[in-house]
């Protein structure tokens, strides 16, 4: 009898209701962002696989890569940790052809993937490798990053879920349904920028 509503979080089921960015948008418009850049070789460096925004955000990601006639050259999992995507980007790139692009599946962990690739690796980030992230922390505007990255809408899915909760307090007969709310592309110093010549 308690009202429930998820945050940042979804269920195939509709059992409860949720508030969420447009995940699966966001990771399509990383994968035409990418190839639209120039990038034929593109990565992934996953999250935790049973999160839904992971599902949802990859999910997108392979579905843009697709339309474009493409698939992944290589994925790995972080697990949404920082000593995971540390350790997801050296055994991606401790090959004889490594992506020349990585989308990883948020922020926190590209800043690991970024550092294992300039300090560690000796790459430049755009020029040798682009990456991009997802969430758009507030890390990621800082000039050592200067993240390429979607936007989580998060004050306006905070508004929704309050809504949704008041709503369902009112009335707890009221189906649930789910809210998933547009982020924009954010673009920064971390990826090729495409160009009309590419």
């Amino acid at each position: 009898g308690i009202p429930v509503v998820l945050f940042n979080r979804s269920q195939p089921e509709m059992v409860l209701s949720s508030v969420t960015s447009a995940t699966f948008e966001g990771g399509r418009k990383l994968a035409e962002f990418l190839v639209a850049g120039g990038h034929r070789r593109i990565g992934h460096i996953a999250g935790w696989e049973g999160a839904s925004t992971q599902i949802e955000r990859e999910a997108g990601f392979v579905a843009g890569l697709e339309a474009q006639g493409l698939t992944l050259a290589a994925r790995t999992c972080g697990n949404f940790s920082l000593d995971g995507a540390k350790a997801a980007a050296r055994q991606m790139f401790a090959v004889d052809a490594p992506p020349d692009a990585v989308v990883v599946a948020n922020d926190h962990m590209a800043f690991g993937v970024m550092d294992v690739l300039r300090f560690e690796l000796g790459l430049r980030v755009p020029e040798d490798v682009s990456v991009v992230g997802y969430d758009d922390v507030s890390v990621s505007a800082w000039p050592s990053y200067a993240l390429t990255t979607v936007r989580q809408p998060a004050n306006q899915m905070v508004a929704h879920t309050v809504r949704m909760l008041l709503d369902r307090i009112e009335d707890s007969d009221k189906p649930a349904r789910h809210v998933a709310l547009d982020g924009p592309l954010i673009v920064r110093g971390s990826a090729r920028v495409p160009t009309q010549d590419t």
